[in-house]
């Protein structure tokens, strides 16, 4: 099991975004959640699809992340 302290410090040094997409391959609308580090200048990855067993994510799907870097 995690250590609630290791996942309150990633919680605490973590951006987060959810937002609703169309996806470019399903053509269906997809509840998306982002996830950046705040302390490294990484982009946006996408840690949850509602069009995919939970869990499952491919390659940081950077095609439903348009605008991610531009929300304040």
């Amino acid at each position: 099991m995690s250590d609630p302290e290791v996942v309150d410090r990633i919680l605490e040094n973590c951006s987060f975004r959810f937002r609703d997409v169309v996806c470019p391959n399903e053509g269906k609308v997809a509840s998306i959640a982002a996830a950046r580090f705040q302390m490294e200048e990484t982009d946006w990855s996408v840690v949850e699809c509602s069009l995919l067993p939970k869990g499952e994510v491919k390659c940081a799907m950077t095609c439903l992340l348009r605008g991610f870097e531009h929300d304040g």
